[in-house]
């Protein structure tokens, strides 16, 4: 567990949603931590589709993971809503890393943390190639 104390709300600037699923709960009555990487996953795809405008069916460029980390800092629990925050933490040529926390109906401090690298690639050649501007563009507006 990280010594630095968790992120909360007002570190990111893009949040998305969550209604949790009973079937999300282990058979502790949390969330299991699998599903931690698929609300990571949902904030960075809505992110992706809503303010970026990335057609991610159709675009000529598009992401690929690279790597995700999550550091679990309090348990989450079915019924709870979750809300995932996103803010953009690094930015290079083809790659990005979002930054994101996971916060439960109380309180400020992020519940779990972490992040996840995108490469953008040619979707013909599955090469690294650069962001697209309108994304790039995007990006910048949610650096942290």
């Amino acid at each position: 567990m990280s010594k630095l104390p968790p992120p909360v709300r007002s570190d990111f600037s893009y949040f998305v949603d969550i209604q949790t699923r009973w079937s999300d709960n282990d058979m502790f009555g949390h969330v299991n931590n699998v599903e931690y990487y698929r609300f990571f996953e949902i904030a960075v795809a809505e992110f992706l589709m809503g303010p970026c405008a990335l057609d991610l069916l159709t675009a000529p460029v598009i992401p690929f993971a690279a790597e995700s980390l999550c550091r679990f800092r309090r348990p989450l629990s079915w019924p709870e809503k979750v809300v995932a925050g996103l803010r953009i933490e690094r930015m290079g040529t083809s790659s990005v890393t979002y930054a994101i926390g996971l916060f439960g109906e109380s309180g400020d401090a992020a519940a779990a943390e972490g992040h996840w690298v995108h490469v953008f690639v040619d979707r013909a050649q599955q090469h690294p190639t650069e962001i697209p501007a309108p994304v790039r563009a995007v990006f910048e507006k949610h650096k942290g």
